[in-house]
């Protein structure tokens, strides 16, 4: 079970990555926060393949699934920004865990992988998570919560980054599997940095104040969850499936859940703590569907 230990790190990274994210959006705009986090990520990356990795044999698919995957990540992590900045986290991060929903119809489509009946129930579960995350009032209707989600720019820009991530999983279980997860995880990266710089440099941005080095600490640290959780992300998917790993790494919401309440000291906790809880145990409902 070495790929759960490598998913739940991807996970705490991942939430850790959402915190810092968070806070830096107070100073910057989104595709800046998106290049600075791939910038600081890549000589981690590059140390960390010099010192444990050689150069591996590329395989047939590798190009094609850098290309496919590289500009949906690219446009996943700017929409993943503007989410963030535009909600609370602890009410944006959670719709992240959508993605094994839709994983349901690009898996079988990419990677030829398909859940059964426990999969099904977990998407009942994880339905019903967002149907309390999305409960403000107690007189709203049955059907309020659900118009809420379209209406709320948060969770509608995070719904569109976990359709997204749904494709882009599956290219980075074909490039490790073309490649190596070290040398993938380097890789996309590479093509991270180069794209969101090109566009740093068509989009005219307020120059960041570099006599303030909390707003530099802050892109650094997440530049330095990012890479952590593309090494275990991928680690986790030479090992297991695509739906399985996602599934657990999307627990990053119960900590994004927790950091929003020690550190943020955001409202509305325990009730969206508890549609958090009930969307991760469907997505472990999932994990366990694949695993029989």
């Amino acid at each position: 079970m070495l790929w759960l230990s490598f998913a739940l790190l991807a996970a705490l990274s991942e939430s850790l990555k959402d915190l810092f994210s968070k806070q830096g959006l107070h100073y910057t705009q989104p595709h800046v926060a998106a290049l600075a986090a791939s910038a600081f990520a890549f000589p981690i990356l590059l140390c960390f393949f010099f010192l444990t990795s050689e150069l591996p044999v590329i395989g047939p698919r590798y190009w094609e699934a850098l290309l496919f995957g590289g500009i949906l990540n690219v446009l996943a992590f700017i929409q993943f920004m503007r989410a963030l900045q535009a909600s609370d986290l602890s009410l944006t991060i959670p719709f992240i865990t959508f993605t094994p929903i839709f994983l349901l119809f690009t898996s079988p489509w990419i990677v030829g992988e398909f859940p059964g009946f426990l999969g099904f129930l977990g998407i009942l579960l994880i339905v019903g998570g967002s149907y309390i995350l999305s409960i403000q009032d107690a007189r709203m209707s049955l059907l309020d919560p659900f118009l809420a989600m379209l209406k709320e720019s948060g969770p509608r820009r995070m719904l569109s980054v976990a359709a997204i991530y749904s494709l882009t999983s599956n290219f980075d279980k074909i490039g490790v599997q073309h490649s190596s997860p070290i040398f993938w995880s380097l890789s996309i990266n590479v093509f991270m940095v180069v794209s969101l710089f090109s566009i740093f440099l068509i989009i005219r941005t307020p120059k960041i104040d570099h006599d303030q080095p909390c707003k530099i600490s802050i892109l650094m640290f997440i530049g330095l969850f990012s890479a952590a959780t593309l090494i275990a992300h991928n680690m986790a998917l030479s090992l297991a499936s695509v739906p399985s790993v996602i599934a657990i790494k999307r627990t990053s919401a119960l900590f994004a859940i927790l950091w929003a309440f020690l550190v943020l000291r955001e409202a509305n906790i325990r009730q969206r703590f508890i549609g958090a809880t009930l969307m991760v145990i469907g997505i472990g409902l999932v994990a366990l569907d694949e695993t029989e």
